[in-house]
C-alpha cells in the first residue's frame, strides 16, 4: 500500500483514490520467494468492482511488478442510491439476461455493513443460491452504486456475474464466468469433411513414461490415455499405477480427510469428482462415478469404434485421471492452496477448501464443445463440462434399416443422450408401430403391449417426454425405439432423465423417413450405429481439452488473486493461456516440430494427427507461413483476407502463438525435458511453464498483450535475474509485440505493433549505419554483415531461424504490406550465403556473415536481423537499388 500511495501518478490515479485500499488476498510463491499482494480499491467503504492492484514484492522487499485496474477520480464520478433491494436486483438481472421469471425469490440470509451482503434463493433461475452485495460499478459515465450478483444459470451453461444499478434496476454489466467456444465460431470448422480413418486410434508413438518423483502409493490403477498422450491419435490406452504426486496430493486422489486410506472407491476425491451428467441437470447421473472397488482398480473397457455411451465408465476414469494430473502438475508450478487452487481439503496449507472440480463427462447441455465455470472466490466449486462430438459432417450417427417391403433401405438417425447407444452389431427385431389406444395412439405416452424384442416406432409429441416414451417401450418388451420427428427437417438429439435409467437404445428419424417407414410396415429391421461413418468422438478422451478447460480455472484464479475474476477487455488472452498450458505440458518432440504445424483439437474433428489444422484459425508454428499472427492481427479486419479474429478464441490463439514461439526458443537454449515434474531449471519447456504461471500471478486485472508480455519478463527477472530476457523479448518482437509496441486500452483497435527488441538486447553491425539509418546497397550483391563479440565463441551461436531479412516501408521502417493489409505481414526470409561461403570469426571475436541479397529487391527496403542463441539481436536497415 505504501508503494502505491507513494506513486499514484504512475498508475493513472490520484492520492485520494488510494485512501481506502484493503488487502483482498496475498500469497507467496515458494520457488522464487515473491509475495503477490492483491489490493482492492474502495470508496465510502464499498468495493469498486474490478478495481484491483496486484503488487508483487521480492524477498528483499523490492517491488517486482505492479499490475492494476484502478479507477481514478472516485469522488467526482460516484452516484446512485440503493432504492432497489437484492431480490428486485435478481428479478431485474433475470429479465435483462433473458432468463425465466424467478419463482418466488426470497432472502436466505443478510448481513450488516455498507455492502448489505445478501443471499437470495435460486428461484428456478440459478442452480445455486444467488449471492448479492452492494458496490460501485465503473461505467462510461462514472461509478454507479450497484448490486453485484452471481447467477448459476439453470437453463444454460452460463455462470453470470451481473451488476444491476441499485437505483434504476438497469443491468450495467454482465460477465460470463463460463469459458467455452461459441457454436458460431466452430460452425465452419465442423463443416469440414475429413478423411475417415480406418480406426479411431493410431499406433503407439514414442513417448517417455513420466512418473511423479514421490508418488502417493495407494495401489490405485487406471486404464487411461497416459501422460503425455493428448488423445487417442497419440496411441492406445495403458494401465497406470500410483500416478498421484505425493507433493500435490499427499494421500492420493481418493482422499479427503488428510489421513492414510481412501474415503472414496469411486472417481471422487480431494481434487476432482468425475461422473456423467447426460441429462444436463448439473447433478451426478446415478451410478455414473466409476467404482474401482477397495483395490482402487479403475480399468474399464472401451471400443472407440462404438459410440461413447458404450464406454461411459472408461471415459469418466480418463477424465478423473486427467483432472487430477492437471491439478498435480499445476501445483508443482505454483497453483497451490494459498494461490486459490481446487481442493476439498487444503491440508492446512492455506487458502479455502471445499472447491474440488466437478468433472462432468458426456454433459447433455450441448455438443461439439467443452467449458469451464470458475467462481471468483476461493472455496467456490468450479465445473468442467465435456461434450460429445457427433461428427455429423459424415452423416447422422445412427441408422435404421428396414429389411423388406416398400420401405426397404437404411435411414439415418439421431441419438438419445439418456439411453444406451446403438452398437455396430445393432438391435434387430420386428418393426412395430405403437398403438397405446389413447388420444394420438402412436405417441406411446400410455402403456401398451408389443411382441417381445420388437423395435417400437413412436411419434414425437408434446403430450409426454422422450423418457416416458422409452420407458413405456421397454416395459412393453421392446429391444429399441425409433422416434419419428413431428416437424419437417432433420431429426433432433433427444434428451431425457437419467432416473430411472432405461436399458434400451432410442434414435430419431426425420418426419419424411418416419412416414416412409410406417407406410412400409409390417417389416423386420435393425437399429444400429451408422456403419457408413466413424463412431462419435468423446471429449473426455482428450487430455488436451481437459488441460485447456482446467487452464481457465488457473488463469482466472491467479490473475488478480483468488477473490475476483478479472480477465476483461477485448485483448482477452484466456484462451491463449489455456492452449499454451495444454500444448506445452503435452509437448513430445517425437511428434512436435516447432517449424511445422501443431494444431489444437484434431481428434474431435476426426483428423488423425496433432499436426492437422484443428479448430483454431491457424495451427501453431514458429514458421510464420503456417502461423502468420502478429500483434495487429487482433484489429477488426486485421486477420487473413480482411476478416476479423473472433473474441476471445481467435484473439487468444494469437497470444498462444507467441507463447508457443517463446517456449521453443527457450527449449533451443535450455533443452527439452520430458519430465514435467522436474524443476523449472531443468528444461526450456519447464521454464516456459513456470514463467507463464508466475506471469499470471504478477500481471494484475484486465491485462492486454503488452501487460502480459511485461509480466512474463518481470517473472524471469525475479526467477533468474533476467537471464532469459533477451530471448523472451526476441520471441515477442518477432510477432510485433516488441519494445515499442503500444497496448492502448484493452480495446482491440487501439494497439500498435512494433518489431524491435529491448535496447539492452540489441546491437549494430560493424561498418553499417546504426539503426534506424538506411544502408544503400545494390540488389543482388553479397553484403558482409560483421558484428563483434567479447570473444570467439565458435560458430554455433545463432538462434533458430537466424539470420533473416524482412520487407519494411522505406519511409517509416515499419513492417507493413504495400497494399495496406495486415495479415500476413511481410514474412521473414531466411538469409543465404553466396557460393560456398559461410559465417566466419577471427580470434578477437569479430564475426562476418556474408549475406546474398536478391536482385528482385531493387526499389524496396528490408531489415536484416541476426539473433544470437542468448536472444541478443543485431539489426540493420537496407535500401536496395538496381545495379
Amino acid at each position: 500500500m505504501r508503494y502505491l500511495r507513494a506513486h499514484p501518478g504512475e498508475y493513472g490515479v490520484r492520492a485520494a483514490d488510494l485512501s481506502d485500499l484493503v488487502v483482498a488476498s496475498s500469497s507467496t510463491s515458494r520457488h522464487n520467494g515473491v509475495t503477490h499482494v492483491n489490493l482492492a480499491q474502495r470508496y465510502k467503504d464499498l468495493e469498486v468492482f474490478g478495481a484491483i492492484a496486484t503488487v508483487s514484492v521480492a524477498r528483499d522487499g523490492s517491488v517486482v511488478f505492479v499490475g492494476d485496474s484502478l479507477v481514478s477520480g472516485l469522488a467526482e464520478k460516484a452516484s446512485g442510491d440503493a432504492s432497489v433491494d437484492a431480490v428486485e436486483a435478481v428479478e431485474a438481472a433475470a429479465d435483462a439476461l433473458d432468463l425465466a421469471d424467478p419463482k418466488g425469490p426470497k432472502v436466505m440470509s443478510r448481513s450488516g455493513g455498507a455492502a448489505q451482503r445478501t443471499v437470495v434463493s435460486g428461484a428456478g433461475i440459478s442452480d445455486q443460491p444467488i449471492p448479492a452485495k452492494l458496490g460501485w460499478q465503473p461505467t462510461d459515465k462514472g461509478l454507479r452504486l450497484a448490486w453485484q450478483l452471481v447467477i448459476d444459470d439453470s437453463s444454460d451453461v452460463h455462470l453470470w456475474n451481473a451488476a444491476v444499478d441499485a437505483e434504476t434496476g438497469k443491468l450495467l454489466n454482465a460477465d460470463d464466468w463460463t469459458d467455452q467456444d461459441s457454436p458460431e465460431d466452430l460452425a465452419s470448422t465442423l463443416g469440414r469433411r475429413e478423411p475417415q480413418a480406418a480406426a479411431a486410434a493410431t499406433g503407439t508413438i514414442d513417448t517417455t513414461r513420466v512418473s511423479p518423483p514421490n508418488p502417493a502409493v495407494d495401489g490405485s490403477t487406471y486404464t487411461v490415455f497416459e501422460f503425455p498422450k493428448g488423445d487417442p491419435n497419440d496411441g492406445p490406452r495403458s494401465m497406470v499405477t500410483n500416478p498421484a504426486d505425493g507433493t500435490a496430493s499427499p494421500y492420493g486422489w481418493h482422499d479427503t480427510d488428510g489421513k492414510p486410506g481412501a474415503e472414496y472407491t469411486t472417481t471422487r476425491g480431494n481434487n476432482a469428482h468425475a461422473y456423467t451428467d447426460r441429462d444436463a441437470n448439473n447433478q451426478v447421473d446415478p451410478d455414473s462415478a466409476a467404482d474401482g472397488g477397495s483395490s482402487l482398480s479403475f480399468n474399464f473397457p472401451a471400443d472407440l469404434n462404438e459410440h461413447p455411451q458404450t464406454y461411459a465408465q472408461a471415459a469418466v476414469v480418463n477424465q478423473f485421471y486427467w483432472c487430477n494430473m492437471v491439478h498435480d502438475i499445476a501445483y508443482r508450478y505454483g497453483f497451490d492452496e494459498a494461490s486459490g487452487n481446487f481442493q476439498v481439503n487444503n491440508y492446512g496449507r492455506g487458502g479455502a477448501g471445499g472447491d474440488d472440480v466437478m468433472c462432468e463427462a458426456h454433459d447433455g447441455s450441448g455438443q461439439n464443445n467443452a467449458n469451464f465455470s470458475t467462481p471468483a472466490v476461493d472455496g467456490g466449486r468450479p465445473r468442467m463440462q465435456m461434450f460429445l462430438w457427433p461428427g455429423n459432417q459424415f452423416g447422422l450417427p445412427n441408422a435404421v434399416t428396414i429389411d423388406g417391403g416398400s420401405a426397404a433401405g437404411t435411414y439415418e438417425a439421431e441419438y438419445a443422450r439418456f439411453t444406451p447407444a446403438p452398437t455396430s452389431a445393432g438391435f434387430a427385431g420386428q418393426v412395430v408401430l405403437v398403438n397405446d389406444g389413447v388420444g394420438a395412439t402412436g405417441d406411446g405416452c400410455t402403456t401398451y403391449s408389443l411382441p417381445s424384442g420388437a423395435i417400437a416406432v413412436v411419434d414425437r409429441t408434446s403430450s409426454c417426454n422422450f423418457h416416458t416414451q422409452v420407458v413405456n417401450a421397454e416395459k412393453a418388451g421392446a429391444a429399441a425405439v425409433v422416434v419419428v420427428n413431428n416437424v419437417a427437417g432433420a431429426p433432433a438429439v433427444m434428451s431425457g432423465s437419467m432416473s430411472p435409467a432405461v436399458g434400451i437404445p432410442a434414435v430419431m428419424v426425420s418426419q419424411a423417413d418416419g412416414n416412409t417407414i410406417k407406410a412400409g410396415l409390417p417389416a423386420s429391421g435393425k437399429v444400429q450405429r451408422n456403419l457408413a461413418r466413424p463412431a462419435m468422438r468423446d471429449a473426455s478422451f482428450r487430455s488436451e481439452t481437459i488441460f485447456h478447460e482446467y487452464g481457465h480455472g488457473i488463469s482466472n484464479r491467479l490473475t488478480g488473486g483468488p477473490t475476483v475474476n478479472c480477465l476483461t477487455g477485448d485483448e482477452q488472452m484466456g484462451e491463449g493461456w489455456s492452449d499454451f498450458l495444454a500444448i506445452v505440458s503435452l509437448l513430445n518432440p517425437a511428434i512436435d516440430d516447432p517449424e511445422n504445424a501443431r494444431g489444437y483439437g484434431q481428434y474431435p474433428l476426426f483428423q488423425d494427427s496433432r499436426v492437422g489444422g484443428g479448430i483454431r484459425p491457424r495451427p501453431y508454428s514458429r514458421n510464420m507461413e503456417i502461423q502468420p499472427f502478429t500483434y495487429d492481427s487482433i484489429k477488426t479486419g486485421g486477420w487473413l483476407d480482411g476478416t476479423s479474429l473472433a473474441a476471445p478464441h481467435g484473439i487468444g490463439h494469437g497470444w498462444a502463438a507467441m507463447l508457443y514461439d517463446m517456449t521453443w526458443d527457450l527449449v533451443d537454449r535450455h533443452g527439452f525435458n520430458p519430465n514435467i515434474y522436474d524443476p523449472w531449471n531443468t528444461g526450456g519447456n519447464n521454464l516456459a511453464l513456470q514463467l507463464v504461471i508466475d506471469g499470471l500471478k504478477i500481471q494484475g486485472c484486465g491485462p492486454g498483450f503488452v501487460t502480459g508480455r511485461n509480466a512474463i519478463i518481470a517473472a524471469d527477472a525475479a526467477l533468474t535475474g533476467g537471464e532469459n530476457a533477451c530471448t523472451i523479448w526476441g520471441s515477442f518482437a518477432r510477432r510485433g509485440l516488441g519494445y515499442s509496441a503500444v497496448q492502448g486500452t484493452t480495446n482491440r483497435n487501439d494497439n500498435s505493433e512494433a518489431y524491435d527488441t529491448h535496447p539492452a538486447c540489441r546491437g549494430d553491425f560493424v561498418g553499417r549505419s546504426a539503426q534506424p539509418e538506411l544502408n544503400t546497397v545494390v540488389a543482388g550483391d553479397a553484403v558482409p554483415m560483421k558484428f563483434k563479440l567479447a570473444a570467439n565463441r565458435g560458430l554455433d551461436i545463432l538462434a533458430s531461424g537466424s539470420p533473416y531479412s524482412r520487407l519494411v516501408d522505406c519511409d517509416t521502417l515499419k513492417t507493413v504490406n504495400p497494399d495496406g493489409s495486415i495479415t500476413p505481414r511481410p514474412l521473414p526470409v531466411a538469409a543465404k550465403n553466396p557460393g560456398g561461403s559461410h559465417m566466419s570469426a577471427n580470434a578477437n571475436g569479430q564475426y562476418n556473415y556474408p549475406w546474398k541479397t536478391d536482385e528482385a529487391w531493387a526499389g524496396t527496403c528490408r531489415e536484416f536481423v541476426l539473433t544470437l542463441d542468448n536472444g541478443f539481436r543485431h539489426r540493420a536497415y537496407f535500401k536496395f537499388i538496381a545495379g
